[in-house]
């Protein structure tokens, strides 16, 4: 009975609702079957409901002539005939008649209009829609409905299905709880768009960092082959100093370019990195022990440090052995060189 009641307030609140107020008090006619209410015959009913049909137009006439104390209580109408026993109680109606009074003309009108259809239908004598007979019809009909072919079959939802289920269940709910965060707090919109924002320079920014440090890498291959050409154009030049000495018989000069010219051919082969602080024996240690290069740098020191800096006159043998030493350099393996820390 408190859920009947619960519905018919919820009702009774719309202007719009009139019918289906009427409709649930007739169908809540038997949970307040224990009340004390006034017994009138359909004669009487139809009587009443003709006064208040009056008493609506002259309601949507003037706002204070809805006066809601004029609606009569409710009452148990007795079943004659074919009509069947109900009760009709006109909270519904009195409820109209005071929100009218304080309404626009012309939601008053509306109103009135409504609540006079809704008047004639039951002076009508139509059955309450709620009623058993209907109610017994329409649940003979569904079941009719029912027993068709297309419903005589019937499979249980698999695994899978449960699972899909309750996946789009998470997802709904994941939706609706940012629906809901967004209405609490609308600033994070704004938070989200500047995050958004700021990803998207930061990655352009890394793409152009990226494309950059591509471009240096090129410039700089491009110009190590450029640095390593020049080095070999002075290495040779070196050795074409040296031959030309020594075909003026001078050979200890010859001994000391083609010494530099062994330098800088291993300079340009990257054997090490350029300093010109180093002594003759340090840049022999900079190479691989037991290698061709470390072999032939050697021995072409020990004759540049006997002709040169021990001052000892040098001959043609000298010169010859030292350009053997520098052409087994040029021959020889780029691979069997190391770079050292220096």
């Amino acid at each position: 009975m408190a859920l009947c009641f619960r519905l018919r307030v919820q009702a009774r609140g719309r202007l719009a609702g009139l019918a289906i107020a009427g409709a649930l008090t007739l169908s809540c006619a038997r949970a307040w079957g224990a009340e004390e209410l006034r017994e009138v015959s359909q004669a009487e009913f139809r009587a009443e409901v003709g006064k208040m049909e009056a008493l609506a137009a002259t309601c949507k006439a003037a706002a204070k002539a809805c006066d809601s104390k004029a609606v009569g209580d409710a009452e148990r109408v007795k079943a004659e005939g074919s009509a069947p026993e109900f009760v009709m109680r006109w909270e519904w109606l009195r409820t109209t008649m005071d929100t009218a009074a304080k309404a626009k003309p012309e939601d008053r009108a509306k109103a009135m209009d409504e609540a006079t259809g809704h008047l004639q239908e039951l002076a009508g004598g139509s059955a309450p829609t709620g009623s058993d007979a209907e109610f017994a019809k329409a649940k003979a009909e569904a079941a009719q409905v029912l027993a068709g072919a297309e419903f005589g079959k019937t499979e249980q939802p698999s695994w899978w299905d449960r699972q899909v289920a309750k996946f789009w269940t998470a997802v709904a709910l994941i939706f609706t709880g940012i629906g809901a965060l967004g209405e609490a707090t609308p600033w994070m919109g704004t938070v989200l768009e500047v995050v958004f924002y700021l990803g998207a320079a930061v990655g352009l920014l890394l793409l152009v960092q990226r494309a950059l440090a591509r471009q240096r890498l090129a410039i700089s291959l491009a110009n190590g082959g450029t640095a390593a050409s020049a080095w070999d154009k002075e290495a040779a030049d070196w050795a074409a100093l040296a031959d030309s000495c020594a075909a003026q018989q001078e050979w200890r000069e010859a001994v000391h370019c083609l010494y530099w010219a062994t330098i800088v051919r291993l300079e340009a082969r990257r054997a090490w990195r350029h300093n010109p602080t180093r002594t003759p024996r340090e840049y022999v240690r900079l190479l691989k022990p037991g290698s061709p290069q470390r072999g032939a740098l050697g021995g072409l020191t020990q004759i540049f440090e006997r002709v040169w800096y021990g001052l000892r006159e040098a001959s043609d043998e000298d010169y010859l052995q030292a350009r053997r030493l520098f052409e087994g350099l040029s021959e020889g393996q780029e691979g069997t060189a190391t770079v050292a820390n220096a």
